[in-house]
């Protein structure tokens, strides 16, 4: 018979084995389950080629693990009527107003609807990313330095989105974005604030998140994760080639300086387990563990439900498709069980981010999972199997 330890046990020897195969150089791992934490832990090295040791919480650049944040502020101004799901972007951003569609043809046409604030939470406005491969918008986006130049601030960064054309008619298609990133910056334009002090206010300080933001206090940079992993050019030359294990300075592109840094809304947090699990358990209750509501129960219901039709689902980044997941207002959620490739539960939800953060909410079962790690650009089925280790433990 096959204890519940041994369950539990499972979830540190699948991090080790990505680890001992050098596929990655750390994994850490914080497991919640009904008001306690099942598992928490850490194997591997800060820098494997280094031995450098793990230190005590480290922080970590988390990527698009910063979406499902900005997106629950973007809940925040719901509730207080100060931002709805029809508004059209170019009411706040006017260089928004009838953008052109630029087919993978080349040829552009005027889009026949506007962009939406819903279609910005959705991944369905026709933005694009520059790593999207066989998306002519995506080549422009490599042209302006979009993804690589991290000195630009937000407002910059987003003027120059307007600019260029879209690459479908909003609301017909999910494709994974920067739509975010413009959310974000209609909030800064909502609250005439930067979007940095607006979350520390109404999230980061509320939930205790004090070792998150977009950028790392000198005296914890001891703590911030070495990055591994391949360009944004090596990644778009074979997205499925997983070179051996490797450092990587993104300081550039993903700034941790407070002078040269910039916030961003579909990246550019910096954040620990610890820190993060206390925003996930805020999608599940709507609550700081303190008590104080940040977002209510009937609106985390609304936020929680599939956004996308059958025909758009499962959703896609690129050629990496998540089977039976559609997508919400906060981020990924599982929509048909029965076509999941790991573990999971009707309504789990959550998101990762592109060095291989990830995390997961199960609001019925009450079991939240914060896996970090550091190695951009890598396919590798170790978050799935992280996950149903995790549920394979639970009692």
């Amino acid at each position: 018979m096959t204890t519940t330890h041994q369950r539990i046990s499972r979830i540190e020897q699948v991090a080790q084995h990505y680890t001992d195969a050098a596929a990655f150089s750390s994994i850490e791992w914080l497991i919640y389950q009904r008001g306690s934490i099942l598992e928490a832990g850490n194997v591997g090295y800060a820098c494997r080629e280094e031995k450098t040791p793990v230190p005590d919480t480290p922080i970590y650049r988390i990527y698009s693990m910063t979406k499902p944040i900005v997106s629950a502020m973007g809940l925040i101004l719901m509730e207080q009527g100060r931002l709805h799901l029809l508004d059209p972007v170019a009411k706040f951003i006017p260089g928004f107003k009838r953008p052109d569609i630029l087919n993978t043809h080349g040829i552009r046409s005027p889009a026949h609807g506007p962009i939406t604030v819903e279609h910005l939470f959705t991944h369905r406005s026709g933005l694009s990313y520059g790593f999207m491969p066989g998306c002519p918008v995506g080549e422009l986006y490599r042209k302006h330095n979009l993804a690589e130049d991290g000195s630009r601030s937000l407002a910059e960064y987003v003027d120059i989105l307007s600019t260029l054309p879209i690459a479908f008619e909003p609301g017909s298609r999910w494709h994974y974005s920067c739509s975010t990133d413009v959310l974000a910056r209609i909030i800064e334009i909502v609250m005439n604030e930067s979007l940095d002090q607006v979350l520390q206010r109404y999230l980061f300080e509320p939930l205790g998140m004090h070792e998150t933001g977009f950028f790392v206090a000198n005296d914890n940079l001891s703590r911030l994760m070495p990055m591994h992993g391949q360009s944004l050019d090596e990644i778009l030359g074979d997205p499925f080639s997983n070179p051996p294990l490797k450092r990587r300075d993104c300081e550039a592109a993903y700034p941790s300086n407070p002078v040269t840094a910039t916030a961003r809304g579909g990246h550019g947090l910096f954040s620990t387990a610890k820190d993060y699990l206390e925003f996930a358990l805020m999608t599940r209750y709507g609550k700081s563990r303190s008590g104080r509501t940040l977002i209510s129960r009937k609106m985390l219901e609304f936020a929680w439900h599939n956004r996308l039709p059958t025909n758009l689902i499962p959703i896609a980044v690129g050629p990496f498709p998540s089977p039976g997941y559609g997508w919400n207002l906060l981020g990924r959620v599982m929509v048909n069980p029965g076509d999941a490739i790991h573990l999971t539960g009707n309504g789990e939800g959550g998101w990762a981010g592109a060095a291989g953060t990830y995390y997961w909410v199960d609001r019925s079962e009450d079991f939240v999972g914060i896996v970090m790690t550091q190695n951009l650009g890598i396919v590798s089925p170790m978050r799935n199997d992280m996950q149903s280790a995790a549920y394979q433990a639970m009692d």
